[in-house]
């Protein structure tokens, strides 16, 4: 007989893996409503030498990358999630830390900045999904290397909907 709680506690893990990855998926594409998703609305977050900022609309004004991103100050961005920690999780919360790395290329293409970053974040089921209710951005180190190739964000492909047009 299978362990209904065990299979819970798999597909609530699943999903919290699905959240960050649509979450820095969604940063890289500069999908400021995909983003949106991923919080609740009265999250309390504060990124890396910014101030503390308690609400949703607070804290997506204060992520630079999308206005970066569009103003073309940033060329292009990738985030690769790396280890995913579950610190606790229940039936309706749960706390995860996540090391992540950063690829930002510089306006100019000649400059990519590398940062290493950690995630800590604190989860609540809402309506059956989870989303984050609290995050703490921080950045462990960066550097700044040569970049040989870097494609302007407005030619990235956004996925193969894009791919088979341009066919």
């Amino acid at each position: 007989m299978p362990n209904h709680d065990a299979l819970q506690r798999l597909l609530d893990r699943a999903a919290i893996h699905d959240l960050h990855t649509r979450y820095f998926n969604a940063a890289d594409n500069a999908d400021r409503a995909l983003v949106e998703t991923c919080f609740t609305d009265d999250v309390v977050a504060q990124y890396e030498g910014r101030p503390p900022a308690r609400g949703r609309e607070a804290l997506l004004d204060q992520i630079a990358l999308f206005r970066n991103l569009e103003e073309g100050k940033c060329r292009i961005s990738t985030h690769f999630m790396g280890n995913l920690l579950f610190r606790s999780l229940t039936a309706s919360f749960a706390e995860t830390e996540i090391n992540a790395f950063a690829f930002l290329v510089q306006q100019d293409g000649t400059t990519v900045s590398a940062r290493s970053l950690r995630y800590l974040d604190r989860l609540r089921l809402e309506d059956g999904a989870w989303k984050i209710h609290a995050r703490l951005h921080t950045l462990d180190w960066s550097c700044d290397v040569p970049a040989s190739f870097a494609r302007p964000f407005a030619q990235k492909l956004r996925g193969m909907d894009d791919w088979l047009a341009s066919i």
